[in-house]
């Protein structure tokens, strides 16, 4: 009796768990096949962030890649046992796994997704996007620095700001600089894709962001274009060293330049871009509200309709409430954010920074579905303070080309007049 007991129990066990395991779920996408077991909300958010997710990738990488022409395979599990069930790596939260032409990208989403969930899923969606479509065997620094740029990236909505560095990471990157904690030029370009994985060292993923991020903006983008060249060499068969040595062959003491642009950056060198989130992000928010009739007096009355819970939005047109409450918690304190609203116009968001540079947020519909956020950035005000200070300095030249370089590029700026002023004095 009791050898039927246990063998009933044994079978008890197994079905329990077997049923407790996920059931997954096949979601098509614009551009993926999401294959997950999250609740429909969250995998509503997933579907808006993979899509919008995959055209920045393009968006910044034409240079060099060619087009998605297959659907991506990516799998969001909550449970992290039905994530390492499947092939995902013990201690990690989401990994590609490069097989066959698209590959396979994993993830661990849990009860909620978090903003490290969505780190990790741009960073090793960057590595099935470059296996799938910029091709090639791209060395590990470059495929891993890329990658963590793309991590760093804000969602917005309806896109995403890339370019931003976390004060964190500037911060324990001057720390290894320092202390000389870093591999040379040289040797960070040979680690091997085996010897990156035993070592997992963050001190490398530093690394290999720092020199990517330096390469894209560093020395008023003067590297940008060497740089693409060098991935489509690559991604057209041609080794890493001899593609780095035909595109960088005329930078001499690159990794010195490298260096002293890092150490001599400010605390928060992106303020700009994080205040271009935030913009994009509530105007995202303000032009469903507009689309649906729904006005606001100004800013305040906006931000407590965020607070109530009260802002309407088209469900086909569906934005994550956690986006617009964390826009408000990371930034609604900022100096200063106005909501300019007139008869017949749509509303314009314009938030006014530390330094007086003004980010404005406007949008366009087509029919009641939002069709594009557009952010401005007029900085005249602090080119002018930047532009006195050389002039104080005896640096006229210099200070009338500032100013001149600020007028071809913002010539709708509110301050245009006091730039024109500034220049007149300095005849």
């Amino acid at each position: 009796m009791w050898k039927r007991t246990a063998i009933f129990l044994c079978l008890l066990i197994v079905c329990l768990s077997s049923s407790a395991r996920a059931q997954i779920k096949l979601y098509e996408t614009k551009y993926y096949n999401i294959y997950t077991d999250i609740d429909p909300e969250d995998e509503k958010e997933a579907a808006i962030r993979m899509t919008k997710m995959a055209e920045e990738y393009h968006a910044r990488t034409q240079d060099f890649a060619g087009q998605i022409t297959e659907k991506l395979p990516f799998y969001l599990y909550r449970s992290s046992a039905d994530y390492y069930r499947a092939g995902g790596l013990r201690g990690s939260v989401g990994v590609f796994m490069a097989t066959g032409s698209s590959g396979k990208l994993m993830a661990i989403a849990g009860r909620k997704s978090s903003t490290q969930t969505w780190h990790t899923v741009q960073h090793e969606g960057f590595h099935q996007f470059a296996h799938s479509v910029i091709g090639g065997h791209m060395p590990t620094w470059l495929n891993e620095g890329l990658a963590e740029y793309f991590g760093e990236s804000i969602f917005t909505g309806d896109g995403f700001v890339t370019g931003v560095i976390p004060p964190w990471r500037l911060a324990r990157l001057k720390g290894e600089l320092a202390g000389d904690q870093l591999k040379s030029f040289d040797e960070i370009r040979h680690v091997s894709p085996q010897e990156w994985a035993d070592q997992l060292n963050i001190r490398n993923y530093d690394q290999a962001w720092s020199m990517v991020y330096f390469l894209v903006h560093g020395d008023d983008q003067k590297y940008q274009g060497q740089l693409a060249n060098c991935v489509r060499e690559i991604s057209q068969g041609k080794s890493a060293d001899q593609a780095w040595n035909d595109a960088m062959a005329t930078n001499v003491d690159l990794q010195e330049r490298w260096r002293t642009w890092w150490i001599s950056q400010p605390a928060n060198p992106t303020t700009t871009l994080y205040g271009r989130a935030a913009v994009a992000t509530m105007t995202s928010f303000i032009a469903r509200a507009y689309a649906e009739k729904q006005s606001f007096a100004d800013f305040e009355a906006f931000h407590a309709a965020v607070d109530a819970g009260s802002l309407k939005i088209n469900p086909d047109d569906w934005l994550p409430n956690s986006l617009i409450t964390t826009a408000f918690r990371l930034y609604g304190t900022a100096p200063r954010w106005e909501l300019q609203t007139a008869a017949n116009k749509q509303p314009l968001l314009i938030l006014t920074l530390t330094d007086g540079t003004r980010v404005t947020g406007s949008f366009t519909l087509h029919g009641d579905r939002v069709d594009q956020i557009k952010v401005d950035v007029d900085d005249m005000a602090k080119v002018l303070k930047d532009a006195q200070a050389l002039l104080d300095q005896n640096k006229k030249q210099q200070a009338k080309d500032l100013v001149l370089a600020a007028i071809r590029s913002n010539p709708k700026s509110v301050m245009i007049a006091d730039a024109r002023k500034f220049l007149q004095s300095c005849r």
